[in-house]
């Protein structure tokens, strides 16, 4: 078998199992038939900071920084009601700077291991902590691809921002945390091996990029030089990571890009989407319905081109993100993660998920609809 033919086998096995990008781009395609697509649909902005944000995770997970800091801070515990909530926690405030899906493909493999030494079920505190990168997620306009995208589409001032995410997170981990109250006290015995964490010019340079992408979002630095220079140390270093980047997710954002730039401009699905979306109320609860069935990610770009009120937009989808598995692609990623170690739990995992879930979707959902 020769080189070309093995990429093209392993490329279409790994499509088969993006249904979010295939979906995506099938319905780009089909729209692009009603009504010619243009570049302007495609926000450039939102995919060079998430590029970026790769970068700077593949580069920090390449010198061992993420689980340099997890196992030290694990190492100092050994009950397992306060090892569980320590996860939660770093998982919670992980995921606020370096995204949910990191944060939960660093912690979940970490919480298995230490599940295995230990001897006891991780099956529910893996579920805590898909909830708490969800939750912790919100906070901030990094956290998350939704945010990522609202915050740079409507542009608001970062106090008012955080007004409406700080309630998300904020009740969001103190649920979590009564709700791991009822964890047992008892004491977990397990070692970790800390890895060695390199102090070298990766871990500078990736911190230094890190801080400009925050700079870009927050005031406007111009993106496009912060990804040059990413480029070109990359390719002057000889870097192995643009292999590891998550192109796939990219290309998904580009076709749900021109799929609603598309839709936005045929005008009986625009006029009826502006009537269906004329109140507050009505953008809060579609974010969150929209959510459970083609996840928060395409609700929030899909209901953003036909309203302005961003508030209840940004409230609705970051809590649609609980619920369902596809709500957010970050709990697809605790599911595959923790039932490729235990394919006998599938069932178990669904229904543990689903409770759990439901009930925080539910709790929230209804709180803080009476703040729109």
């Amino acid at each position: 078998m020769n080189l070309n033919k093995f990429l093209l086998i392993n490329l279409f096995s790994k499509l088969k199992s993006e249904s979010l990008f295939l979906i995506a781009t099938f319905f780009a395609i089909i729209t692009s038939f009603i009504i010619l697509p243009k570049f302007s649909y495609i926000d450039t902005h939102v995919l060079m900071i998430l590029f970026n944000l790769m970068v700077v995770v593949e580069l920090y997970k390449k010198e061992n920084v993420l689980d340099f800091i997890a196992i030290n801070f694990l190492k100092k515990y050994n009950s397992q009601r306060i090892i569980c909530a320590a996860l939660i926690i770093l998982v919670f405030f992980f995921s606020m700077f370096l995204t949910n899906d990191v944060a939960l493909i660093t912690f979940i493999p970490l919480t298995i291991i230490i599940g295995k030494k230990s001897n006891f079920s991780t099956l529910k505190i893996v579920i805590l902590e898909t909830i708490a990168a969800n939750l912790g997620s919100a906070l901030t306009p990094m956290g998350s691809p939704q945010n990522i995208y609202l915050y740079s589409k409507f542009a608001p001032a970062p106090i008012e921002f955080f007004k409406i995410t700080f309630g998300i997170s904020t009740i969001g981990l103190v649920i979590l945390l009564l709700v791991n109250f009822f964890t047992p006290k008892e004491e977990l015995i397990f070692e970790l091996e800390t890895p060695i964490f390199k102090k070298n010019i990766n871990v500078f340079v990736s911190t230094a990029i890190f801080i400009s992408v925050l700079l870009s979002i927050f005031f406007k630095l111009p993106i496009i030089y912060i990804t040059i220079f990413n480029i070109g140390y990359l390719t002057y270093k000889k870097e192995n990571i643009f292999q590891k980047i998550d192109w796939i997710l990219l290309a998904t954002f580009i076709s749900f890009f021109i799929f609603v730039g598309n839709l936005s401009n045929i005008e009986l699905i625009r006029s009826w989407m502006f009537n269906l979306l004329s109140e507050s109320t009505q953008v809060y609860f579609t974010g969150i319905i929209l959510s459970q069935f083609i996840s928060n990610v395409p609700a929030a770009i899909l209901i953003s081109e036909f309203t302005t009120k961003w508030q209840p937009l940004l409230l609705g989808v970051n809590i649609g993100g609980l619920g369902t598995l596809i709500a957010s692609l970050a709990s697809l990623i605790s599911y595959k993660l923790y039932i490729s170690e235990f394919p006998e739990e599938k069932r178990k995992f669904f229904i543990l998920f689903s409770i759990l879930n439901f009930s925080i979707l539910i709790l929230m959902g209804s709180l803080f609809a009476f703040f729109i």
